[in-house]
């Protein structure tokens, strides 16, 4: 049996480990993270840092290892690109290609260079750098994701501080144009550089504004679809990007889509599941197959017909003790999977960071009043 490396183990990665499965191999999973739910699913795992690549290398000799795949972060992935090309093996991008597509800023002023719809930005190296902006503006690392470092400043006074709270988690931080529009996300697979799958899914938020915790399918107007799509097949083949899937985060304003973050490696918090459960088809097998040089076979050809599914990040309101969660019988019956993240009785410290259960929820398309109300729906007890 041929053996798969996933250079991770959290509960982001069972889409990917279960997949590879599927398709016949032996999966081992890196990460030295006790809470890792992913270990749990794999054939075996390592607890070490898969930053730590002299330690991957070795366990890569040691267990014959035939392909090697990113688990759901941005490190991971581009690890998992310069072992793979070291080795010459799989199907990645250039080092220098996934290291533009990851960092935001070198990433946007490549898009702003070919005229890739997104929003303008400034890099940080001064105060001088950034005078006369026209407020409000964004404040973004380059090099994180969950929403960490972000922040929407009003005045200079405020955009001093954003600054400095930024720099503590990043070297290197810009600042982006400001737009309110709607958050969409737009999840696509290439083939030759063209677009052979999209799913659209809405992005919604809830004490985090800048971390996700409620996604389920949209359709987006003809105009902005095909907008979006001339966009990225043009970035596409710009950067030359090999066959495989490639996750964007897009705001819609005025019927204009506008790039605001990119990924090579699947989204999240089983955002894969959520594709799936929607579409019927085989999101996760296509990246696998896709990162290890296998050929796409029929795994975008729905298996039955397509069914409205929200993914749902159950969040704390509050630090403090985590007591249980309660679901309200108007939803109860309509979940049909949930992963537990965190058990009773676990002390809260960053509630805005934190998950505490990943629920999906079947309904019908028409019910607003589940779907704005899940929130209240599915609540957290906790005790301050």
């Amino acid at each position: 049996m041929k053996k798969i490396l996933i250079l991770g183990g959290s509960h982001r990665d069972i889409p990917l480990i279960k997949a590879s499965q599927e398709l016949g191999y032996f999966v081992i999973t890196l990460g030295d993270r006790d809470y890792y739910l992913g270990h749990e699913y794999s054939d075996k795992n390592y607890k070490i840092n898969f930053n730590d690549l002299n330690k991957v290398r070795e366990i890569i000799k040691k267990e014959n290892i035939d392909y090697l795949i990113p688990g759901s972060g941005e490190a991971s992935y581009l690890n998992t690109v310069k072992l793979a090309h070291e080795l010459n093996i799989g199907n990645f991008d250039t080092l220098e290609t996934a290291q533009l597509v990851h960092n935001k800023w070198k990433f946007k002023k490549f898009c702003l260079k070919h005229k890739i719809s997104t929003p303008k930005g400034y890099i940080y190296t001064s105060e001088d750098t950034l005078q006369d902006l026209d407020f409000p503006v964004i404040v973004k690392p380059t090099n994180l994701s969950g929403g960490r470092g972000v922040s929407v400043v009003k005045s200079p006074k405020e955009l001093e501080t954003a600054l400095k709270s930024a720099k503590e988690v990043s070297d290197e931080v810009f600042v982006e144009e400001f737009i309110e529009g709607e958050l969409i996300a737009y999840s696509v697979f290439l083939q030759y550089q063209k677009i052979i799958y999209g799913f659209t899914g809405k992005d919604a938020t809830y004490l985090n504004p800048y971390l996700v915790t409620t996604a389920y399918p949209i359709s987006l107007d003809e105009k902005v679809l095909k907008k979006l799509k001339k966009d990225i097949e043009n970035l596409s083949e710009s950067l030359n990007l090999v066959d495989g899937m490639f996750h964007l985060q897009v705001i819609i304003k005025q019927k204009v889509p506008y790039i605001i973050d990119v990924t090579r490696r699947i989204p999240g918090d089983l955002y894969p599941d959520l594709i799936e459960y929607c579409d019927k088809i085989q999101y996760s097998k296509a990246v696998i197959k896709a990162y290890i040089g296998v050929p796409i076979e029929d795994e975008f050809i729905p298996k039955a017909t397509k069914d409205f599914i929200i993914r749902h990040c159950v969040m704390p309101s509050a630090n403090g003790i985590y007591k249980e969660l309660t679901i309200d019988k108007k939803i109860n019956t309509h979940i049909i999977h949930k992963l537990n993240l965190i058990p009773e009785n676990t002390q809260i410290k960053d509630f805005l960071h934190t998950q505490l259960e990943i629920i999906f929820i079947k309904i019908n398309k028409e019910n607003l009043l589940m779907l704005n109300n899940l929130n209240t729906l599915v609540r957290p007890s906790i005790i301050i």
